[in-house]
């Protein structure tokens, strides 16, 4: 059994494999990256990626480009005496320190930098213009996504901003599969999320409402809402923090954005609904000070929960 678990693991992975490589090739051949001189121009890639990093540092050294480009030092070197020889690099004294010497760009070298940069934003935005402004932000959105699970990891920038135009259908995506996935709720769950997404649409008139999405380096991380129940009231909805995320405080962000909007909107209580199951979401609703005034059993979702009402009164 343990052999069977084993080979199918590793077929897995080589499928996982196959499918970056493929994604590798078909990346490198778009941007044209395995062309002998990148955008046609006189330099190859390494040695238009040297320039550029001279260019965005306003003065870099060989020790930090090699760290910077994770390439051999004798490499680098060869490329930065090539670059010299054209007269597009030129060697200055670090002002802070005499004894270093910094790498920046010659007129000439600016000059064809330039040029070179905008030939790269035009062949961009030639590619982007058949995609829709929703497919360009989803795009954008994956390729951060990928940096963001690539890369070293460093402190992750987090964001809490207003959610977008076209960004709520998303949402009803993302808890209908989570929730399926870690619940085992239904096609039942997924027409309670649309019909909130609905009522939040019919009321964008109102400025007493308001959606929010959590980012993680630019990549969509969760979510929350703020909804008029009456006039003195708000209630609490869709919360959701994805589950790569869920180490970073995220709910606590969402949920301190969602109570300082009804303050400033001058409702006097927050209610919500949740159920027993969701015993993390509780957790975060009590050491805000929410209480729990009712329960009830029902059948929701092909489910037998315990549903509950909660409230916090605002001060």
């Amino acid at each position: 059994m343990t052999m069977s678990c084993n080979f199918r693991g590793k077929a897995m992975q080589d499928q996982i494999i196959d499918q970056v490589r493929q994604f590798n090739r078909f990346y490198t051949r778009q941007m044209g990256i395995l062309n002998e001189k990148f955008l046609d121009g006189p330099l190859t890639l390494p040695e238009l990626r040297v320039l550029f990093e001279a260019a965005a540092s306003d003065g870099i050294t060989v020790s930090d480009l090699v760290n910077r480009l994770r390439m051999d030092q004798g490499y680098v070197s060869r490329l930065v005496a090539g670059l010299k020889k054209q007269q597009l690099l030129q060697m200055q004294p670090d002002p802070d320190d005499g004894r270093r010497k910094q790498l920046r760009l010659t007129e000439q070298g600016e000059t064809l930098y330039r040029t070179l940069e905008l030939k790269m934003c035009q062949i961009l935005k030639e590619q982007l213009i058949p995609l829709s402004s929703v497919q360009q932000t989803h795009l954008v959105q994956s390729m951060q996504q990928i940096t963001h699970l690539l890369q070293e990891h460093s402190e992750p920038e987090i964001g809490i901003r207003p959610a977008r135009t076209g960004e709520l259908g998303l949402i009803a995506q993302r808890h209908a599969v989570l929730y399926e996935q870690e619940q085992g709720w239904g096609k039942g769950f997924e027409l309670a999320v649309m019909q909130v997404m609905s009522d939040y649409l019919r009321q964008t008139h109102s400025t007493r409402q308001q959606a929010w999405v959590a980012e993680v380096d630019g990549a969509f991380a969760g979510c929350i809402f703020a909804v008029q129940e009456d006039d003195t009231s708000a209630r609490l909805r869709a919360l959701l923090v994805e589950p790569d995320y869920r180490n970073l405080g995220l709910g606590r962000l969402l949920i301190e954005q969602c109570l300082a909007f009804c303050r400033e909107k001058e409702y006097q209580k927050v209610v919500l609904w949740t159920c027993d199951a969701l015993q993390q979401a509780r957790k975060l609703y009590r050491h805000y000070g929410f209480q729990c005034l009712r329960q009830w059993p029902e059948q929701d979702f092909g489910k037998n929960l315990n549903s509950e009402h909660w409230e916090l009164i605002l001060d």
